[in-house]
Order: structure tokens, then C-alpha cells, then sequence
């Protein structure tokens, strides 16, 4: 075991409770239906009505402004104060990865599924566009056909510092010239096909181009181009009612702003609690995956009128907070101070931005979020973040780690055939068993079995990747190949097609209009917790 994680896998898969699981993490659900369960018994969220009904009309108008305001869109915006399912990315270029795809389906899965728990989930996805600009938020890599090594797009030109809001949507000539990039790296994909797909592939990937064409010229700031990627994908190729949530929406901002309170008024010991999880971490062998808090510790960073970012110290001086910081760009110094008795932070707003670990519970302040979809490394910083927010008597929501997909595809189980790599290739008459022996489970409702031939998968799957993992060979060679394009292995830091690469791959291959429904298929009322799961798509 290294990290958080570990014990909460640990616990789903092995039946392996941990003293200190329900201090890290409160409650891990196995399956999609304990952690429902689970839910419809939690104490109600209260938010402030004045709060939750301003908080509609700024959701409803972005999503009108956006022409993405279906009726189920409408509907589930009106029923956010009954209860919310929540999942998120930072946007990225382009759309970013395919597992923001996976987070939706579970997302939506989890809200349909909720009618039946008595406390009805609507389905929100943050776009969240706070994160200073680096390289995951700057940079895709797309798999190429003749060697391992990918192709990097990059965005030029970034100053460094700057929030991901502030990027520029006018950059066309990047635009059209990294399209023709994506589109010359498809069709060497299309050699790989039988002369009789070729002409769907390249239809497919046509439609995509002009799709990130139309939804980048029809944006008017970053984070609009990643919620009309896929904002028309799950509402209106697919009527999904998929709830959008701008995090650096100025209004928005001003509405968490009351999130901060109690962490304020308490910031002693809240400090004290997340450093003390970090130390059971430390005593356990396991990692913390963020740093312990210092004495000046901000519960939030302060973004100049630029876009810059500035990390905040706070000192408390009597009744008096003071917060001073200074612009690594320009030289600017920030410095404000309010009372800790009636705290206030309604004129800096606009310019506050959440910060890792107070992101939850500002939208605890909000919206009353009863169940997050979250990846493995949400996963582990929370385990640092649960207690110490506790502490404050802020509920925290439900966990629920979505299934890891990995993905077929023609030009892969051509390669998975080649004899020379049987020993690597997944594509195996025991792969479509197991997928066949989930299937009829799954159909039947027999959650014991699915549990079972879900968990048989995962490690078949696992025991291949790591036999691949060991091989080292030239960048051109079949198993280098296989180890890119089934594995999202480019790099030694990078595994799983779906983390690796971004979604416009997979729906090169199932087309626009089925790239969520093959993530949303997979899901379904008794699915396990945090599996591996097989997509077994062709073009």
C-alpha cells in the first residue's frame, strides 16, 4: 500500500476494514447501490433558500446564454436544493481527457438510479477553470500509428500564474492549424482499417473536427468551450438534464463565498485535524498526496484582475484576520484584513478562488452535495480533507470512485492477435468470458455474481498490464505499440488509455453521438465501486 487509496480499494476488493477507514473517509460504498442506500439515510444538507434559489437563476441563465437549457436541464436546476450527485474536471484544451466522459455517465447513472432511494440526485459537473495554467490543462497527446510516442498539442503564448479562465478564446489560427494536426494523425489510423470502415472512420472524425471547431468559435471564455463539448453531448445529442456548474463564475463566487466562514472562525483546528491525518498517513507507510498546513494557512487563493493567481498568508491579529500576499508577475501587493467575529468577505469575492481542499465544502454552502464521483486522486487527498472538515460539522459527501474503462479498437485487436504478443494481448478468449459472464449478471440483477465476475475482471485485466509494463523495447515495435495504444502507456508516469488520451479518440471510434452512451452502458444499479471494466468497441 502506498497512498489513502490503497486502504479504500483495499476495503471494496479485499474486504480489508481498516481501524482508521471511517476517519479518513466516513463510509466506502462497494457497489452503486450501498452507496445510494447509504445516501437516502444521511441528515439533510440545509442551505440557505436565499442562497440555493440565487444559485438557480445563475444556473439557469448560463445554461440559456450557452442554448444548452433543456427541459431536463431546467427541471434538475429546480431540484438541486432535494439533493445533488457531483463530478468535475479543470477544462482543457480541446475537451481534455476521455475519463471526463466516464465521470458524466457515472454521474447521470447514479441520478437516474436515485429516484428509487427516495432522495433524488440531480446530476452536476463542475467545469472548473480556477487551476493555474499547466501542462495538463495546456497540453493533449494523441497516440500515433507508427510509434509509441505521442503527438503533444500544445497551447503557446501562456503566461505563467494565470487561472485557466483567462486564456484567450481568439487564438483561430491555432485552432485551424491544430485541427489539420489531429485530422493527418487519424488518417494514418484510417490506413490501419479495411478499405470497408475507412470511409466511416474518416466521417467520424470529420464530424468531431467541426464539432471542436463550432463549440470553440461559438465560446466566449475557456470554460465555455469545455461545457459545450460537452454540455451538447450529454443534453442534447443525449437528453441527459447534465447540470453544469462554472466554479469561476463571478456570481457563483460571490455565492461560496460563505463557504469559507466556518473554516475561518475555526482555522486553528482545522489545521490541527487535516495535519493530524497527515501524521496517521505518515504512521501508516502511506503518502499524503498534499503537503500539511502551515500556521499562515489561506483558505483560498486571490486572483488579480489579470488572471494571476497569489497564494495568501493569514495572520490573526486580536478580532482581526489579515490576508497579504504579493503577484509573482507584476509586483502587486494584496493585502486585506477582516474580523473574525463577523466575517465578511463579500467586497474580494469575485477574486477568490477555492482552494484543493476547501473546495468541497464551499459548495457544501451552496448546494447540498450527497454523493461525489471521484478518480483515484481525489480519492487520496480527501482522506487528508474528511476529518479535518468534520471537525467544522460540515458534511461531506459520499465518495464513490468511478469504474476505470479501458478500450478496444480495430488497429489494437489486430496487434492483440499477432502471436508474437499473446503473452501481453488482453484481447483473449478469457477477457470475452469474463465480459459475458458480467453481461448475464448484470441482466439479471444477480449482484453477488456481477460482484464476483467484476472483481475477476479487474484482476485479469491488472495481471496483463503489469506483465506489459515490464517490457522495454524499441519505440516502433509491436509491443511498444500495444503498450500506447491499449494502455496509454507513452510514458513510464502515464497508464490507462482514458487518463492518457483524449475523448475525441474513443469517439473517433464509436462515432459523436455513442461516445457517452459506451461509458453509460457499463453502469448500472449493483456495479462495484472503483472497477476496471472493458469497452469492446469497433469502428
Amino acid at each position: 500500500m502506498n497512498t489513502a487509496g490503497d486502504l479504500y480499494s483495499s476495503y471494496i476488493w479485499e474486504n480489508i476494514k481498516h481501524p482508521y477507514l471511517e476517519y479518513f473517509y466516513n463510509f466506502v460504498p462497494k457497489t452503486f447501490h450501498e452507496a445510494l442506500e447509504k445516501v437516502s439515510k444521511l441528515p439533510e444538507v440545509y442551505i440557505e433558500t436565499n442562497t440555493v434559489e440565487s444559485l438557480k437563476k445563475i444556473l439557469l441563465s448560463y445554461h440559456e446564454k450557452l442554448g444548452l437549457l433543456t427541459d431536463r436541464v431546467r427541471s434538475n436546476i429546480h431540484n438541486i436544493n432535494n439533493g445533488v450527485v457531483l463530478a468535475g474536471q479543470q477544462a482543457t484544451i480541446f475537451g481534455g481527457v476521455s475519463l471526463i466522459g466516464n465521470k458524466i455517465a457515472a454521474t447521470v447513472t447514479l441520478s437516474e438510479l436515485s429516484k428509487e432511494y427516495g432522495r433524488k440526485l440531480s446530476p452536476v459537473f463542475l467545469v472548473n477553470t480556477h487551476d493555474v495554467v499547466q501542462p495538463e490543462i495546456t497540453t493533449i497527446h494523441i497516440p500515433n500509428a507508427q510509434t509509441s510516442f505521442t503527438k503533444p498539442i500544445s497551447l503557446i503564448s501562456i503566461q505563467e500564474n494565470i487561472a485557466s479562465f483567462a486564456i484567450s478564446m481568439r487564438n483561430f489560427d491555432w485552432l485551424d492549424e491544430n485541427l489539420k494536426v489531429i485530422k493527418n494523425i487519424f488518417l494514418e489510423f484510417r490506413s490501419l482499417l479495411p478499405k470497408e470502415k475507412q470511409n466511416l472512420f474518416l466521417e467520424r472524425v470529420e464530424h468531431i473536427l467541426t464539432f471542436m471547431r463550432e463549440t470553440y468559435r461559438s465560446s466566449f471564455s475557456f470554460g465555455d468551450w469545455a461545457a459545450l463539448i460537452y454540455g451538447i453531448q450529454a443534453n442534447i445529442i443525449n437528453d441527459w438534464g447534465l447540470v453544469l456548474f462554472p466554479t469561476s463564475h463571478p456570481e457563483i463566487r460571490e455565492l461560496l463565498v460563505k463557504g469559507y466562514k466556518p473554516i475561518l472562525k475555526r482555522r486553528d483546528e482545522y489545521i490541527e485535524e487535516f495535519n493530524k491525518a497527515s501524521n496517521k498517513l505518515f504512521s501508516l507507510g502511506l503518502r499524503p498526496t498534499t503537503p500539511k498546513k502551515e500556521k499562515d494557512y489561506s483558505p483560498f487563493f486571490y486572483e488579480c484582475e489579470n488572471g494571476h493567481r497569489v497564494v495568501l498568508s493569514c495572520k490573526e491579529e486580536e478580532d482581526s484576520l489579515i490576508f497579504s500576499g504579493k503577484c509573482k508577475i507584476d509586483g502587486q501587493e494584496i493585502s486585506f484584513d477582516i474580523d473574525k467575529e463577523k466575517i465578511n468577505l463579500k467586497p474580494y469575492a469575485r477574486n477568490l478562488a477555492a482552494r484543493l481542499d476547501t473546495n468541497q465544502a464551499t459548495l457544501q454552502s451552496v448546494m447540498p452535495v450527497y454523493l461525489r464521483v471521484s478518480g483515484p486522486g481525489e480519492i487520496n487527498y480527501n482522506a487528508q480533507v474528511i476529518p479535518a472538515v468534520r471537525k467544522l460539522g460540515v458534511q461531506f459527501p459520499v465518495l464513490l470512485k468511478y469504474t476505470r474503462m479501458v478500450y478496444n479498437s480495430n488497429w489494437i485487436e489486430e496487434m492483440s492477435n499477432s502471436p508474437e504478443l499473446k503473452e501481453y494481448s488482453l484481447i483473449t478468449p478469457e477477457l470475452f468470458k469474463l465480459l459475458g459472464q458480467i453481461s448475464k449478471a448484470k441482466k439479471k440483477n444477480e449482484k453477488d455474481k456481477l460482484f464476483e465476475n467484476a472483481k475477476s475482471l479487474r484482476a485479469f485485466i491488472l495481471e496483463k498490464l503489469e506483465k506489459i509494463k515490464q517490457v522495454d523495447d524499441s519505440p516502433t515495435s509491436k509491443v511498444s505499440l500495444l503498450k500506447s495504444w491499449q494502455w496509454g502507456i507513452y510514458t513510464s508516469k502515464k497508464t490507462w488509455q482514458e487518463v492518457s488520451y483524449p475523448w475525441f479518440c474513443l469517439a473517433s471510434i464509436t462515432g459523436l453521438s455513442d461516445y457517452l452512451r459506451a461509458y453509460k452502458r457499463q453502469y448500472s444499479k449493483y456495479s462495484p465501486v472503483g472497477g476496471i471494466q472493458f469497452l469492446n468497441t469497433h469502428v
